[in-house]
């Protein structure tokens, strides 16, 4: 573990991306939830600390076994495991572990039909995206396993508009097919959080609460309060500052915000749960990053993009280095294990 994430004024070490290049078989990391959750937005997360040409995605979508105008018809919805080709994922992931390309059925959300299917090569990291992508069977195939589960309305507001907006869904048809799929998901769904290195809690911003008599704060549209509660780890990780002027906190413009680590038990584990609310200061997330990124050997004008990505939610970008970090300890804890192999990735 040490030998990548040494000391910078030791002789210089193989960066993450370095090391990964040369894997014996790709890192898999399965992430589960609903539909509109936000998985994507993890993922993403991820891609941008690692870099894009580092990770390929499989979308679990296309293994549904009937398309939208057959499950009009059937009645049945893809939560139900049944209706989807588990057996079949089940094959690829083998495939891909072992370094060899899979055919991926691809659904397309636009027009709710199935398009051609595409050849999919194992990148270094492979990210198994989907409703059932923590299912018992999938387990032993994964590196790293990641739940996100956010409250029922922030959820459902979410996938309305996304569905309606981005992928032309029918108002009234969405809003009864949302009403029918809580039960559904409550029996095949939630409980694969119970497995996860990693659970997202996404509900709305409780930072008015923490006032005295009345909040005087301003927060912007979408702001949330993330709940991160993440396994113990022995893995020898390096410190990563997080700079906060003290001295802005006293001031009438300070960016209202909390960050707290609080020691917890989850489904009879010890976990650390992770509290993020408000406006992270876009310093301290950039000299986050920024630390991250000279251990992964992303070479990028960082802070350039942080300030013009000031409009995206702060606490989820904070969120997506909180969960990106473990990740990547656990891909190189598994690599130092390795060893140096023969295998090389091309992106």
């Amino acid at each position: 573990m040490n030998q990548m994430l040494g000391n910078p004024v030791q002789a210089r070490r193989a960066t993450l991306r370095e090391q990964l290049r040369h894997a014996h078989h790709p890192i898999l990391l399965g992430v589960a939830g609903d539909s509109g959750s936000g998985k994507t937005t993890y993922t993403h997360g991820i891609r941008r600390l690692l870099g894009n040409d580092m990770v390929t995605t499989i979308a679990l979508d296309g293994y549904h076994k009937e398309d939208r105008a057959q499950r009009r018809k059937s009645g049945r919805i893809p939560l139900d495991p049944d209706a989807n080709h588990l057996d079949l994922v089940l094959e690829h992931l083998g495939a891909l572990r072992a370094g060899r390309p899979v055919e991926i059925p691809v659904y397309n959300h636009q027009t709710g039909c199935f398009d051609a299917p595409q050849i999919v090569r194992p990148a270094p990291v492979v990210v198994v995206e989907g409703l059932h992508a923590l299912y018992e069977q999938f387990l032993p195939m994964l590196d790293f396993s990641l739940y996100v589960d956010s409250d029922q309305d922030v959820k459902w507001r979410w996938k309305f508009e996304r569905d309606v907006y981005l992928r032309g869904h029918d108002p009234a048809e969405l809003e009864a097919e949302i009403e029918r799929r809580e039960a559904a998901y409550k029996r095949w769904i939630d409980f694969q959080k119970v497995s996860a290195d990693v659970v997202i809690k996404i509900h709305e911003s409780h930072l008015s609460s923490l006032a005295h008599q009345q909040y005087d704060g301003a927060l912007p549209e979408n702001c949330y309060h993330m709940e991160i509660i993440v396994n113990p780890s022995e893995l020898p990780l390096p410190s990563l500052d997080l700079p906060v002027n003290l001295n802005g906190l006293t001031t009438l413009d300070a960016p209202p915000f909390m960050l707290a680590s609080v020691p917890s038990h989850y489904w009879g584990r010890k976990a650390n749960v992770i509290h993020v609310d408000g406006i992270m200061p876009l310093e301290a997330m950039q000299r986050l990053e920024e630390n991250i990124m000279s251990l992964t050997g992303i070479t990028t004008d960082l802070g350039a993009r942080v300030m013009t990505d000031q409009a995206q939610n702060s606490t989820m970008r904070f969120t997506q280095s909180l969960v990106a970090w473990p990740f990547l300890g656990r891909v190189s804890a598994l690599l130092a294990d390795s060893g140096p192999e023969s295998e090389d990735y091309d992106a």
